[in-house]
């Protein structure tokens, strides 16, 4: 009894830790864009006195059925703050979120349970006074990875919750990054 329940956890292990739930098994991959880009140095930016807040993230697109199984944020501002996930081919918000960045100088973890649909573009941003980011000397957006794509770095002034409706390819706003979950069939 011992031998097989140590090869079933050795052989899920070894096949990229499928996880079963609700008769779907998932494949995953934490962290999934960050590694793309931990060769550039990270900038800062505060916003000054009259200047407006920054709601920036990213815009990505899932290639499979699957999920967002945690979000990463690395930003100056501690406290909870303000996740918001759109629609971005109907500009619609879907869901706002209340993250805890407890440690500035790190990637901070939230975890999440957010279902996503193939081939269907979605935005995650953060509305903040001061931020990190990289500025990509070498890389352009998109990343294309085989389960999900990084298609654009956005960004919108203003201290409410908007959609941010600017974006740019040679700058990563924000660093957010995704545990992303995606269907095996």
């Amino acid at each position: 009894m011992k031998k097989i329940f140590l090869v079933v956890i050795i052989s899920s292990l070894f096949f990229r830790c499928t996880i079963l739930k609700n008769g779907i098994s998932y494949a995953g991959e934490e962290g999934i864009f960050a590694k793309s880009f931990n060769q550039y140095p990270t900038e800062y930016r505060i916003v000054e006195e009259r200047e407006p807040n920054f709601e920036l993230g990213i815009e990505f697109k899932p290639h499979k059925n699957g999920r967002i199984r945690g979000i990463r944020i690395k930003n100056p501002t501690t406290g909870n703050l303000r996740i918001s996930l759109w629609d971005a081919d109907e500009k619609k918000l879907l869901n706002t979120y209340t993250y805890n960045n407890g440690d500035p100088r790190k990637y901070n973890f939230g975890y999440f349970q957010i279902p996503v649909q193939a081939n269907k573009t979605y935005c995650l941003t953060i509305n903040v006074r001061q931020y990190y980011y990289h500025i990509l000397t070498f890389d352009r957006l998109p990343l294309h990875l085989q389960e999900i794509s990084l298609t654009n770095s956005v960004y919108a002034e203003g201290k409410y919750q908007r959609y941010p409706e600017f974006k740019v390819e040679n700058v990563l706003h924000g660093l957010i990054d995704l545990d992303f979950e995606w269907e095996v069939k």
